[in-house]
């Protein structure tokens, strides 16, 4: 099994690492969907089976 690591800061170095390192939003590209769930909402139909 791995050895975990914990990473104690301060306030203030936890301050200094969020200026150094900002968190930076980014948008989606437009016109594009995702695909994962694409069809979630499809109904479909499995061959001609009649329902009992």
């Amino acid at each position: 099994m791995s050895e975990v690591t914990v990473w104690y800061m301060t306030e203030d170095e936890r301050l200094a690492y969020i200026e150094k390192h900002p968190i930076v939003k980014t948008e989606k590209p437009k016109g594009k969907r995702d695909l994962a769930f694409a069809n979630i909402n499809n109904r479909y139909e499995w061959g001609n089976r009649k329902k009992a």
